[in-house]
Order: structure tokens, then C-alpha cells, then sequence
């Protein structure tokens, strides 16, 4: 099985807090250790009753902007046999080796219904997995992700990926600065999004956004002082809270982020339109060994901050 000693070891361990405990580790865990970003949604908080009606209202205070289930969630049901909101949690990763979707269930949905769902969306059991057969009614955005599956009934996971290649031995949470930023989160957020440090100025950078916009966030940048890239970071919504945390070499780099992060918290939003306080409030910023973390409120009908489609200098480099 995807799940690694290091889960066990993580949950088991004396002093660790309710994140490192709770569904954000046991996500993280059965990610490959190989992968450069990996975005996790709790779906246990999605709103009860209308499905439609809940994944919009999901979409659109960005707790399911991550989600790779959410914008197919009523043909998932139709094909599954069980609704989304049955679940506890998701996880997307990609990696060097493939890609991954994993999921845990909550106890209102038996080991039984998720393995007949899995034989009404067309999959075949063959030993300890299940392939996906040809004539599955999964769109193709599922599909491509959920070529094979491993089940973990005991812990009430399901880890799915596009190629058998993908289920490597180790495990994202043995990667360096990877517990350490999960660590840093306040409780369990709605939506979060890791990325190692390449994939974090990448999605959060200027460069490939047009002339004008590398121009004004190089000088932005210059202004506050030089980003540097993190070894791995994390974006965080929980309701009317955004959360940046990132593990950098040294406590010194981290505070030294710290305070160039903090500096663009102010000023023009270097991408998109108006002022980052007319969007984020900063409410503290603080480091923790090598991690520098900023916290902000927002509004949660205000534009998306989980969304790569757009730069966010103070979460990127």
C-alpha cells in the first residue's frame, strides 16, 4: 500500500498537534514522496443537502478550489453511487513519477458502498487493485487520474492514480519542510495548497504573466527586498482566514522572509486589480525555527487566493 510508515509514526508521535494527527497528515501521507505539489480540500465542511448547491458555494468561497472531484461532483455521484460530501477529505498530487487522487471516507459510508462504487464506475479487481475498465462512465478529468486503485479499508482511504508507476514507496511527509509547514497550520483548513520551491514561484510569481506585470513585481520585489525560494510551502483558506507558511534553510532566511513577505502585504496587488489590503488583511506574521508564516482575513466572496492563475508575490518568489 501508498501508506507509509511515516503516517504511523507522524500520528503516533508525543506532542504533535492536531494537524500532524489529523486527515492534513494521513492526506499527505499517502502522497508520493517524489511529488512537487500536492493540494488537499476537506470535504467533511461542505455544506449538507443539495449537491449542485454546495459545490457552488464551495467554488465560490474557494474551499473547493483545489478540489479535482468538485467540478465533476454530480457525475461522480452518478457513477459512484455515493456523493462527495460523503467523504472526509481529498488530495491531488503530482509528481516526477505520475499523479495521484486520494481520498478518505467518513464512517456515514461503508467499505461495502465504496467498493460496489467502484464496481459501478467500471473497475475490475485484479490482487490487492482495481483497474479501470474501458467502458467506464467517468469523465475524462477522473479518469485520467483514476486508471488504477489501491483500497485501505482499515484507515477508510482510497488512493487512485494514472499509472502504476505512481505508487512509490516513500512518502511526501519524509520530504524536508513538508511536516514542517503542515505544522504551521492553524486547525484543519478547507483548502491548502504545497508546493515544493520551484512550484511556489512558479504559481505565485511574476515570470510568464506578460512584460508589465514581471516589470511591476520585480520592482515590488526589489522594494520589499529579494524573495528567496522556499524549500516548501504551503496557501491556506479556512473561511474568512488565509494562511502562507514556508520552510526555508535557516531561521535566519525565515525571518529575513518574514519580513519581506510582510512588506507586500501592502501596495498594489501586482497582478490583479486594486490593493492586497482591499483583499487581505494581515493579522500576524510570525516565524517558527526555519518556517515564516503570515496570516490574514478576507472576504470569502472575494477573489480566489487557492487559484494559480493569477501571481501572489507574498506567497511566491
Amino acid at each position: 500500500m501508498l501508506v507509509s510508515a511515516a503516517l504511523a509514526a507522524l500520528l503516533s508521535g508525543c506532542g504533535a498537534s492536531a494537524v500532524e494527527r489529523g486527515s492534513v497528515a494521513q492526506a499527505l501521507a499517502v502522497a508520493p514522496g517524489d511529488a512537487f505539489e500536492a493540494s488537499f480540500t476537506d470535504w467533511s465542511r461542505v455544506n449538507e443537502g443539495d449537491l449542485a448547491s454546495a459545490v457552488r458555494e464551495g467554488l465560490r468561497d474557494d474551499s473547493l478550489t483545489r478540489s479535482t472531484i468538485a467540478p465533476q461532483s454530480l457525475v461522480w455521484e452518478q457513477v459512484f453511487g455515493f456523493s462527495p460530501q460523503s467523504l472526509d477529505w481529498e488530495l491531488t498530487a503530482r509528481s516526477a513519477s505520475g499523479a495521484i487522487l486520494a481520498f478518505g471516507w467518513s464512517s456515514a459510508l461503508s467499505d461495502d458502498e465504496v467498493q460496489a462504487g467502484l464496481e459501478q464506475a467500471g473497475y475490475e479487481r485484479d490482487g490487492d487493485r482495481w483497474e479501470l475498465g474501458a467502458d467506464t462512465a467517468l469523465p475524462a478529468s477522473l479518469s485520467g487520474v483514476m486508471a488504477v486503485v489501491e483500497l485501505d479499508p482499515g484507515r477508510r482511504m482510497l488512493v487512485a492514480a494514472d499509472t502504476p508507476e505512481a505508487f512509490t514507496e516513500g512518502s511526501l511527509l519524509d520530504r524536508r519542510g513538508v511536516a514542517e509547514v503542515a505544522g504551521s497550520l492553524e486547525g484543519t483548513p478547507r483548502s491548502a495548497l504545497f508546493q515544493d520551491g520551484p512550484a511556489t514561484c512558479a504559481s505565485g510569481g511574476v515570470s510568464g504573466r506578460g512584460t508589465q506585470v514581471e516589470e511591476q513585481g520585480t520592482e515590488a520585489a526589489r522594494r520589499a527586498g529579494r524573495l528567496k525560494e522556499p524549500v516548501w510551502s504551503v496557501r491556506a483558506v479556512d473561511g474568512e482566514r488565509f494562511f502562507v507558511a514556508a520552510a526555508f534553510d535557516s531561521p535566519a532566511t525565515a525571518t529575513d522572509q518574514a519580513r519581506v513577505r510582510e512588506r507586500l502585504a501592502t501596495g498594489p496587488f501586482i497582478g490583479r486589480a486594486g490593493l492586497v489590503e482591499d483583499v487581505l488583511r494581515l493579522t500576524r506574521v510570525a516565524t517558527r525555527e526555519s518556517v515564516a508564516m503570515l496570516a490574514f482575513t478576507r472576504e470569502s466572496t472575494g477573489p480566489s487566493m487557492m487559484s494559480t492563475t493569477g501571481p501572489l508575490l507574498l506567497a511566491g518568489c
